[in-house]
This record gives structure tokens, sequence and C-alpha cells, in this order.
């Protein structure tokens, strides 16, 4: 907390604030007052000595240009017809000049200031109605001493104000802080309750405080007893729905959450990146709220991740609905129901024409509908052909089956490459040459032996040149390079064929999977090869990537253990 939040200080300041402005009024009005009064004295004063000059005057009955009172009196001018009589002082000069200066007197009463920068009260009497012509008499009083008496009042009221408020800021700040002692003693007393530390605090006082210490004693008790029963509660559900794989969160009434599980959190903070959802989510609590009924709703989070999500409406209070939202992670059960869909419906078309056409010919062969030997011959062929091919697709599938699910499949051991090399190049000669391809291996490796399985490799490396011829033209290039970093052994297969676009490398290890047929030559495989290619790689405990670019080539690389056991 800050000071200027503090009660103290806005108490203290209040009090403070309210004294000063009340001693300022009070000081500026004294002063005001003993200003007024004391020129208003003068005023009187000069007022009086006019009257009893002009009542003199008017005694002797003599002309008032000649009157013996200018010498007699101090201060005192006497003005008739355009003519000033006076003591010919400096100060009455300076009276002359100010009123000769002036367009007629507006007023009976004004300041002049002389020579010397000094105020002097000047006051007028018109006796123009006892004379033919203009008559004044005119006095005037020296305002140095009266202002010095305002000086010294003014002071006087200022030190007191400022002893004043010396003495009721100290008794004010004492006073208050009687009063909040016990406040602070309640605040500190909350803040360590909030933190869990409970203490009864001493009432001093039987006053309001002191019953509000009281209460609070009270409340204190309370609210540890109900926080230890809520404690065994929170940690009995915690337990049980921690133990629970699934994400938990509750709604309340106005569809806040008010309790999330470790799972649950995780979830939520996921479904919370996409708008759509929480839209739809928030339209599905206030319709399970509404009827009282339980839905669900299967969504995809992102690329192979989807969720369930269950929602139950629960009677948590008196009249009060709210809703559990379940959510499930069904990622895997949705991709084994895709995986499933695809499998079949890829194996039915794969089988499908081979068993259209031999069931064909062989129902034509069985009607002697083609009784012409070369037919006939030529019938058996396509069908041990067709034969063939699906018995080629059966064995692939068990092939595949087998690398996934039985561990110890592979012999690996230290196999030379360069030998692996040679017979590839052995195997594949007649077709580089038939497809008028070239064909190159270049092997950097200091020592060739590596730990390997030689058949399952050699299959590796067939299905991936069979894939380049069938994706080559006359006069393309298909190299294999081998190199090694310090634990790896890196091959790449490379061609210069027609590449792959990029919405295609995604997806080229998945069963079934085929390029466009009308952009190979020769018969286009089964869409197995390169899917028995990566479950041989992963089975060496290696990797397999692809980079292509399209109408440019393709680039396959493999990395290997060179560790002695995989």
């Amino acid at each position: 907390m800050t000071i200027k939040n503090s009660l103290v200080v806005k108490l203290w300041f209040t009090i403070i604030m309210i004294v000063t402005a009340v001693l300022i009024i009070l000081s500026i009005s004294l002063a005001f007052y003993f200003r007024n009064y004391a020129l208003n004295s003068s005023d009187q004063k000069l007022l009086n000595d006019l009257e009893r000059i002009e009542q003199e005057i008017l005694s002797q009955h003599e002309p008032v240009i000649e009157s013996t009172k200018v010498i007699t009196e101090e201060n005192l001018i006497i003005y008739q017809d355009g003519q000033f009589v006076s003591s010919n002082t400096e100060t009455d000069r300076s009276v002359f000049n100010y009123i000769l200066n002036s367009e007629g007197l507006q007023e009976d009463t004004f300041f002049v200031k002389d020579e010397e920068n000094i105020d002097y009260m000047v006051k007028v009497l018109n006796m123009t109605q006892y004379y033919d012509t203009d008559t004044m008499l005119i006095k005037y009083s020296d305002m140095s001493p009266i202002y010095k008496s305002i000086r010294d009042i003014t002071m006087i009221i200022s030190v007191s104000a400022f002893v004043l408020f010396i003495v009721t800021t100290l008794f004010a700040f004492i006073l208050i802080q009687r009063i909040t002692d016990p406040l602070i003693d309640l605040r500190n007393a909350s803040l360590k309750m909030a933190s869990g530390k409970f203490q009864k605090l001493e009432v001093k006082n039987f006053d309001e405080i002191g019953e509000l210490t009281l209460a609070f004693n009270k409340m204190s008790e309370d609210i540890k007893g109900n926080i230890d029963n809520l404690e065994y509660e929170k940690n009995l559900r915690e337990s049980i729905f921690t133990s629970i794989s699934d994400g938990i969160v509750f709604f309340d009434e106005s569809n806040s959450q008010i309790y999330r599980n470790k799972e649950g959190n995780t979830w939520f903070k996921e479904i919370s990146q996409h708008e759509s959802l929480i839209e739809k989510i928030n339209e599905c609590i206030i319709r399970c709220r509404e009827n009282f009924e339980s839905y669900s709703i299967t969504e995809e989070l992102d690329t192979d991740t989807y969720i369930e999500i269950f929602f139950t409406p629960v009677n948590y209070a008196e009249s009060k609905t709210g809703v559990t939202m379940t959510i499930r992670n069904v990622s895997h059960e949705k991709k084994l129901e895709t995986m499933r869909a695809q499998f079949i419906s890829s194996v039915s078309h794969e089988l499908k024409t081979p068993m259209v056409m031999v069931t064909g010919y062989t129902e034509a062969l069985l009607d002697e509908i083609v009784t012409d030997p070369k037919e006939v011959k030529n019938m058996l062929s396509i069908i041990k052909e067709e034969s063939d091919r699906m018995n080629h697709l059966i064995n692939e599938l068990i092939e595949i089956n087998k690398l996934e699910t039985e561990s110890g499949l592979f012999n690996i051991k230290e196999n030379d490459l360069n030998v692996l090399m040679a017979d590839l190049q052995k195997r594949f000669d007649y077709e580089m040459k038939k497809n008028q391809l070239n064909f190159r291996v270049k092997n950097r490796l200091n020592n060739s032996l590596v730990p390997f399985d030689y058949d399952k490799m050699y299959q590796v490396f067939t299905n991936l040149i069979d894939n380049s011829i069938r994706y080559t033209s006359d006069g393309d290039t298909i190299s294999i390079n081998i190199d090694e970093t310090n634990t790896h052994v890196v091959i790449t297969l490379s061609d210069t064929g027609i590449g792959m676009k990029a919405s295609t490398l995604n997806r080229i290890f998945e069963r079934f999977y085929k390029e466009d047929k009308a952009r190979t030559r020769g018969k286009q495989g089964t869409g197995l090869g390169l899917s028995i290619v990566k479950s041989i790689i992963n089975g060496h405990k290696g990797t397999i990537t692809v980079d292509s670019e399209y109408e440019k080539g393709t680039t396959f690389i493999m990395t290997l253990s060179k560790g002695e056991q995989l």
C-alpha cells in the first residue's frame, strides 16, 4: 500500500486541510478587518478635523484664503478659486500636483504618494456652498504608522495561525494514530489470514473498534474451520479427478469456469486458440443448461488431433444449473478409423480390377466363348498376370504387417555397402540400358562396413530405384551418394526425373498412395513400396526424408547409425 492510500494519511490530511482552510480564512478576515478599521479610523479623524476647521473658519468671518489655520494646523491645504494656500512643504506640492492633474475629483478621499514614495490619505471638504467661488479644505495624513500597525497585526495573526496549525497537526496525528492503530492491526491480520495464517487479536477497548476486533476474531475462527473442511473436500475431489485421463471443466450458471482439472486446463488452452470452437462450445453449454440434456460434439483442433466434448447438466445449488464439460482425446481412435476405412477402400480398389478381369476371362473360357488357341493362351496369360499382381499385393501387405509387428524380424549385422552397391548395379544394369538411363554410385566412406540387414536394405534400394525408373525419361541420371558424419552414414538416392509437387511430398509414404499414372512409364505399382521402405528404415532406427522439385528431380535422404547394435 502506498503512502497516499493510507487511511492515517487521508484522515490527517483531511483534518489539516480543514484546519488550514479555517485558519487562512480567519487570518485573511482579521487582516482585512483591522486594515479597514485602521483606514476608516484615519478617514474619520481627517473628516472630524476638517469639520472642526470649517466651523472655526466660518465663525471668524474672514476670507478662507487668509485664514490663520494654514499656519497653525498641520497638513492643511486651502483651495479657493484656483489658488492654494499651505505651509509649502514637499508633501503639499505632491497633493497640489495630484489635484491639478486630476480631471475633477471623483471621491472626497484618495491616496497620494510623495517624492519619497510615502503614502498619504487625503480628505477633501467642499465649502463652495458658503462662498461665491470654488472653495475646499484639504487635509492629509501620513499612512506609514497605520501601515506599520497593519503589518504588525498581520504578522501576529500569521504567527498565531502557524502555531495553531502545528498544535492542531500534532493533536490530529496523535488522535488518528489512536484510532487507526487497531485498524492497522486488523489489516495485517487480514493479510496474514489471506496467506493462511490465522491469529487472535487483543481487544484493548470496548468501543466500536473493539467490537469490530471481536467480530474479526469470530470470523477468523469460522473461516479456519470452513477452510479445513474445504481443503479436505478439495483434496478428495482432486485425487478423484486427477486420476481421470479426460479433461474436466465445470461452468456455473453465468458460464464462468469454477473448476478445471489438470487435463482440462491443458485442453482448454488449446481450445481457446479456436474462436469458432469456443462459440460452438458456448452454444452447447446454453442449450444443455436450458434443455437439461446431455450433448456431445467431435471437433478437429489441428492436423491429426481430434477431441470429443461431452456436455452434462448439473444442479449444483438451489435453482442453479451448471454444466460439466468433459474433453476426451479421440485422435488415436479417429486415426484408426480413418486408416481402417482407407485400407479397406484401397485394398478393395486394388483387388477389384484384377478380380474382375480374372472372373471375366475365366467365365469366357468356361463358356467357350473363346476357342482360338492363341486367344485362349493370351487370356490365360492375363489371368496369370492378374493373379500374380494380387499375390504380390497380398505379399506386400503381409510384409508391412510383419515389419510393424515383429521386432525380431531384422537380422542386423556388419555388412559391406560396396557389395550391396555392386549387387544393385548388376540387378539394374539391363533396365538402365533398356531405358537409356545413367546409373552412378559414389561411396566416400573410409570404412564401408556398416551394421544393417542386407536383404532388407537390398529391398529398400530396389523399391527406390524402381520408382526412379518410372519417373524418369531417356537420358536422365539416377545416382547414389554415400557420405558419413561422426555417428551416422548418410545415403542419398537422386534422380533427374519429373520430380513431385509440394502437395505430394507429405503423402508419398502413405499406404496405397500413387502418383498420377499419366506421369509414369511402365506399370504402376501397388502404392505400398515406399511404405515398406519407411518401415525398414524405421526398423534400423534410422530416418528417411524426401526432397523434390517439380520437373527437376527427386532426392531420398537416408541415415543409418554406425553403432554396432541398433
